[in-house]
């Protein structure tokens, strides 16, 4: 990818998210759209460098509207596809885990909020021994 540093950041990813949903007006222009979106318009304004040269975003128009090009969506898709790659792996590595022989009602609970992505792996497996979910790995 594109991105110097290989990954998006949790704000890069919110932004492409938003934008894969419609073009968005200049941050400088219209914070209110982004404090809307839950996006900090500062924020937002320091990350468009790394975005827009790296391809991911373009601005459009006069007054420097906000797009996602194709290769920001491909980006947005890897890092989707990543993060499910990684939970279905740990909803499998649990199942596994659990078949030998653990109550079935709270293996079952901890491995619905697994494969949801509410609870880690570790969070579930505790949750599985203990009956309580380990609060200090939220």
């Amino acid at each position: 990818m594109l991105v110097p540093s290989g990954q998006l950041s949790p704000l890069q990813q919110h932004l492409l998210q938003e934008l894969d949903l419609g073009d968005l007006p200049a941050p400088e222009r219209a914070p209110e759209s982004y404090l809307a979106r839950d996006l900090d318009g500062d924020e937002v304004r320091d990350a468009l460098p790394t975005l827009l040269q790296a391809g991911l975003v373009v601005r459009r128009g006069v007054e420097g509207g906000l797009a996602i090009t194709p290769l920001g969506a491909a980006a947005l898709l890897a890092v989707e596809c990543d993060e499910l790659t990684a939970r279905l792996s740990a909803v499998a590595s649990f199942a596994d885990s659990i078949s030998t022989g653990a109550a079935p009602q709270p293996a079952g609970l901890a491995l619905r909020r697994l494969a949801e992505g509410t609870w880690t792996l570790e969070q579930s497996k505790a949750y599985v021994c203990t009956g309580e979910r380990d609060t200090d790995r939220s």
